[in-house]
């Protein structure tokens, strides 16, 4: 009885197999792949809707092949053909075609599918696809198994990240360190601005042939000290985050979280932070998609079309629910996520054929899930710096971060502000004429808050990074040092800035200047990551090579 049983399963799944379900499992594989390696950084509840939508739009192209060519075997294979080209166009064009037209490359790829479809179509016999699908169909449950298997990995060492934070850092949040004190004249507002990838006049003079002295001289006319010898500690935005509001260098990683997640806590629950706290400044944050939601900050704002965003969060929040998704309160959690995640649906996009029209849906999955904006949209650049205007005149003494996505690329403004389609790599015409106009939104939001600060605030104008202008995948190994960097301080502070001058020492000479602090300055060091955010703590020294001596 068990021998009969057995070979009617046998024979059940043997005939199961020569149905053609293969091109479903070659359509949600890619999208397992690509969440297993975006954990953490993505919307979570996003994936499912993905995989139902692919699964959907397989059955339709499925359906519309089996009309065309009569035959369910010879449809599965041609669906499959359709998946795989749809999933991989937006890999291979960066790494085969790109910075060359993304539209030409849309029209290839199309035109490449076209005649691999009827060059299918016009097999002589279609018995080799029925023949091929059970092994096909195999083929493709591994596919999914080892997909599935290394995705439960990821799951389980992501589970690490429970451990709260909070055992690590001290137990304090601002109202509990100080009360809240009033803007004066000893306890001015002061603002942390860092324009991304902003290089200094001498690397734009000697690199690029571009003269921006007339922004430069523009500063300088408002009381601004440009520091033109100003230099990055790092190479890329976060570690340089980290380094500045904690006023030290990082080199390795004692956290059980990753490098990116350790760095991104660490900005977070900063030294600053914590030291202007505890004279009763109130902090706000302004969400760039770079940073999570510090629990240390008093105000926390996002950007979307729905308008802006008030997010609250603490630490047992924030330590919990960052990276594993699982918080008791799932409104909150939605709330937070779309703070520093990004849509799964709209970086998947970015990844498949459908890259050509990502702005535009984006967009639209921003303004149907309420999500923020992208962190290179142009909305979010011109919104934070309206928010920026209004907390300039709270009675409060406040430490405001904004980190401001320009002159970075992708270019999407022109020199008239208006809103153009968005270029990854633009070239110099593109680059600067963007420039001018970015250049003359950081006056106005300048101009704006010292005519609206009832005191004279200090204001740090300061990049993360210099730029090779569009941004490329290998940028040459001196260019991200050099960064713009411009600093307003009322009188009677002042600072001499010391010849060399890394950001490591910004604050500390800050703090030193406006509170009497006695920080030690670090030594000037510059670290290149040759893996950028593959490896944060895989550091090359290269001060001696590219440090600016006196």
């Amino acid at each position: 009885m068990l021998r009969v049983r057995t070979i009617i399963v046998q024979r059940h799944l043997l005939k199961s197999l020569q149905i053609p379900f293969y091109p479903w499992l070659v359509g949600i594989v890619p999208i397992l792949h690509f969440y297993k390696e975006n954990l953490g950084l993505v919307l979570d509840s996003e994936v499912i809707t993905s995989i139902l939508l692919m699964a959907l739009c397989t059955g339709i192209v499925f359906y519309l092949s089996i009309r065309l060519v009569q035959s369910t075997h010879l449809a599965g294979m041609i669906t499959s053909v359709c998946s795989l080209a749809f999933s991989l166009s937006g890999h291979v064009y960066v790494l085969v075609f790109m910075p060359k037209s993304l539209g030409i490359w849309s029209l290839m790829v199309l035109a490449g599918l076209a005649f691999i479809i009827l060059a299918l179509q016009k097999t002589r016999s279609h018995e080799v696809f029925a023949q091929a699908t059970p092994s096909i169909n195999l083929i493709a449950l591994a596919m999914l198994a080892l997909q599935l298997a290394s995705l439960v990995v990821a799951w389980i060492e992501s589970s690490k990240f429970v451990q709260l934070y909070a055992d690590n850092i001290p137990n304090t949040t601002p109202g509990m360190i100080a009360p809240k004190a009033m803007d004066s004249a000893t306890k001015p507002d002061i603002y942390y601005i860092i324009p991304d990838g902003y290089p200094s006049d001498a690397w734009l003079n000697s690199t690029e042939n571009y003269d921006n002295s007339e922004f430069t001289n523009a500063l300088e006319g408002r009381g601004f000290k440009v520091v033109g010898h100003a230099q990055s500690n790092y190479t890329n935005t976060l570690a340089t985050f980290s380094s500045v509001l904690n006023m030290q260098y990082y080199h390795t990683n004692p956290s059980p979280y990753s490098d990116y997640d350790y760095l991104r806590l660490e900005a977070a629950y900063s030294q600053v932070a914590r030291v202007l706290a505890e004279s009763g400044y109130t902090h706000i944050q302004l969400l760039s998609g770079s940073l999570i939601p510090s629990p240390m900050a008093d105000i926390i704002m996002d950007f979307s079309p729905q308008g802006t965003i008030e997010i609250e969060v603490d630490i047992n929040t924030i330590s919990e629910g960052l990276f594993t998704g699982r918080l008791p309160n799932i409104g909150k959690l939605a709330l937070i996520e779309r703070s520093f995640k990004r849509s799964f649906i709209e970086a998947y996009v970015d990844t498949t054929l459908l890259r050509l029209a990502r702005s535009r849906l984006g967009y639209l999955f921003q303004s149907a899930y309420n999500l923020p904006y992208h962190t290179s949209a142009p909305e979010r650049f011109l919104e934070s710096i309206d928010e920026v205007v209004k907390i300039s005149a709270m009675p409060e003494a406040t430490f405001t971060i904004v980190h401001l996505l320009k002159p970075h690329a992708p270019v999407v403004f022109n020199e008239d502000g208006e809103v153009i389609p968005w270029n990854y790599r633009p070239g110099p015409e593109e680059f600067f004429a963007e420039l001018r106009y970015v250049n003359s939104r950081f006056l106005y939001l300048i101009d704006s808050i010292l005519a609206r600060s009832t005191h004279p605030p200090v204001i740090i104008f300061q990049a993360d990074h210099g730029s090779i202008l569009g941004m490329g995948p290998a940028p040459a190994r001196n260019t991200l040092f050099d960064i713009y960097a411009a600093y307003y301080l009322p009188s009677p502070f002042s600072i001499e800035f010391p010849k060399p001058f890394t950001a490591v020492n910004t604050f500390r000479l800050v703090l030193n200047s406006v509170f009497g602090s006695s920080y030690d300055l670090q030594t000037d060091k510059l670290f290149e990551l040759p893996r950028r955010y593959k490896a944060l703590f895989q550091q090359l020294d290269v001060t001696d090579e590219f440090l600016n001596h006196p």
